[in-house]
């Protein structure tokens, strides 16, 4: 017979949307939540709030819609326990009980519209974790996933023609679909190789498109600052978006370690939190790269893994849930889904 996990995985894969609005509507979430109350912890993984503009930047499935994030928040400060982070790694750390139903709201990468979202976060009340691309900030070095994007946009040739490492690449790009599955690919491709590997590979791409300069839309540092100001928690997330694993360790501590100084040099503050850039299929983080995270002194770190982070769960591994546009699926999620999912130690994890 199957599990109830896997039966509750099927459910999410065929709930009609029709039938997620109605759950929604009828108000049997809510039901759910009083009589069943939620005692691990959902962290919200959020990157981009935008419209299709997003599109010059961010790939459209991490983008959320300014006004749909607005009635996320609305509803998740109306219904829920919205922690900081470094206090819900707090629980989870000295094995105290989480309130009911508790949620912790945190982004990726350091798009400059997050600075949009903090504010909406502040106007209600609760607290978003911001993991920062510390040397990709507007005026820095270009933020590599939104370059390509914007490069690949300006292909002409039917086919891209790159080498990595003695490695022929002929990527295709003669159409609207070629081009957004060449984005993706070059992304893998990015992501499997050293920095200094990708760093050429970049420079081979600029200059089948002419060269020129592309547009940041990454944040500015006095927006981060702001951002804290407002009451957010800043963290973490390398100097320019590595695959850490991919890096080498010692490029991966520097990335790291590097990361933590800035930030803390840049806002005068301590920073605790970390996240580990890319996820996916690709393998983006290790023992290895963990062990990094924790020397360099940090609390606690998030993964893309999708799930309900507990007592089990390694610190330096927590679960997150990935967002989605509609606040019935978010709803779905944190009221349904986490039947789903048990979080189970990971090897060498930490309590």
């Amino acid at each position: 017979m199957a599990s109830a996990a896997s039966f509750l995985r099927r459910v999410r894969r065929g709930a009609a949307p029709a039938a997620k609005r109605a759950l929604f509507t009828t108000g049997a979430y809510g039901v759910l939540r009083r009589t069943r109350p939620s005692r691990s912890l959902a962290i919200l993984r959020y990157h981009a709030i935008c419209g299709p503009e997003g599109d010059a930047y961010a790939e459209p499935g991490i983008c959320v819609t300014p006004a749909s994030f607005e009635r996320h928040v609305a509803y998740l400060a109306s219904r829920y326990r919205v922690l900081p982070l470094p206090e819900a790694a707090s629980y989870l750390r000295s094995g105290k009980t989480l309130p009911g139903n508790a949620v912790a709201i945190t982004f990726d990468d350091g798009y400059a519209d997050n600075l949009a979202a903090a504010r909406v976060l502040s106007r209600h009340g609760v607290d978003g974790t911001f993991y920062i691309t510390a040397g990709c900030l507007r005026g820095e070095a270009p933020f590599w996933p939104s370059e390509i994007r914007q490069l690949v946009a300006r292909v002409t040739a039917p086919t891209l023609e790159l080498d990595a490492e003695g490695s022929r690449q002929s990527i295709p790009c003669a159409t609207d679909a070629e081009r957004r599955d060449a984005t993706r690919r070059l992304a893998r491709l990015f992501k499997s190789h050293t920095i200094p590997v990708r760093e050429r590979l970049r420079e081979q791409l600029r200059s089948a498109v002419g060269g020129g300069d592309t547009t940041s839309f990454m944040l500015s540092w006095d927006e981060v600052r702001e951002m804290r100001r407002l009451g957010m928690t800043i963290g973490a997330h390398t100097l320019t978006h590595p695959n850490l694993p991919s890096a080498g360790l010692q490029d991966a501590r520097n990335e790291i370690e590097g990361c933590k100084a800035r930030l803390e040099r840049e806002l005068d503050a301590a920073v605790t939190m970390f996240s580990y850039p890319n996820g996916g299929a690709e393998r983006y983080m290790t023992p290895e790269i963990a062990r990094l995270v924790a020397d360099a002194g940090f609390d606690a770190a998030t993964t893309s893994s999708n799930g309900f982070a507990g007592a089990r769960s390694d610190l330096l591994a927590l679960e997150r849930v990935q967002v989605r546009e509609q606040v019935s699926d978010l709803a779905f999620a944190l009221d349904v889904e986490r039947f789903a999912f048990r979080p189970v130690p990971r090897t060498g994890a930490r309590t």
